[in-house]
């Protein structure tokens, strides 16, 4: 029995690549569903591939559950592990960030990221981190409309532990929207916030996210806060 399986995936774009990295890496594992049952401790090598760089990023993963489904079906439980090498992960971030640059339409080159967040407030809905720069970060909010407090110049923060210590991003949100998406009449209402001055200690962890050199633990959280709220728990 092979205990070694490498899989391969193939991405249009680093963006998209390094999206569903982070969606995956954050969940801590995958779910996939095979017609052979394999043994606890499989060793799983994912290649993702994109166009443009011509090595491959390789996620590790470990079988820990398998699970019989019908007709003859099996239900594997993989988690993720750590790979040392970080030579393919930072060219694919490279080249994220100099396409951006060369196309100068945003001061900070903008990283891909897959991040839940919610808000303590009761019945709130689920926010979605999008995209982040040193200068603000995007999301999406899970509803039908955006919260009454998510107005454009409302104090907003963001906070998450990270593996050298807790983030915290504090600035304003600048725009929202309420857009159906492209080719679909389903409305995503978003909004984006920019970052105020930061001490410099959150500066070195926010410049660690965005080199993905130091990530939450799994699965990946966040926390948001608005108007007053915000205010009260700023660093």
């Amino acid at each position: 029995m092979n205990t070694n399986v490498r899989l391969k995936v193939a991405y249009k774009t680093p963006q998209s690549l390094v999206g569903e990295y982070t969606r995956s890496v954050g969940m801590g594992g995958v779910t996939l569903e095979t017609r052979r049952s394999l043994p606890l401790g499989t060793r799983f090598t994912f290649e993702l591939h994109a166009g443009g760089v011509p090595r491959p990023v390789e996620v590790l993963g470990e079988v820990v559950q398998v699970e019989p489904r019908e007709a003859q079906r099996y239900l594997l439980t993989v988690r993720y592990g750590v790979s040392q090498d970080r030579t393919a992960l930072d060219a694919m971030l490279q080249r994220i960030f100099s396409v951006q640059e060369q196309e100068g339409l945003r001061r900070f080159p903008r990283l891909p990221l897959h991040l839940r967040a919610m808000e303590a407030a009761p019945m709130s809905p689920t926010f979605l981190v999008r995209d982040i720069s040193r200068g603000g970060v995007g999301l999406e909010v899970q509803a039908p409309a955006l919260p009454r407090k998510v107005q454009v110049g409302a104090p907003f923060l963001l906070e998450m532990d990270l593996q050298g210590g807790p983030l915290m991003l504090h600035g304003e949100v600048v725009w929202t929207s309420s857009v159906p998406k492209k080719h679909s009449e389903t409305v995503t209402p978003g909004f984006g916030a920019t970052f105020g001055r930061l001490r410099p200690e959150m500066q070195q962890r926010l410049d660690a996210l965005l080199a993905l050199a130091s990530l939450p633990p799994a699965p990946w959280k966040a926390r948001v806060s608005f108007g007053m709220d915000a205010v009260a728990r700023m660093p």
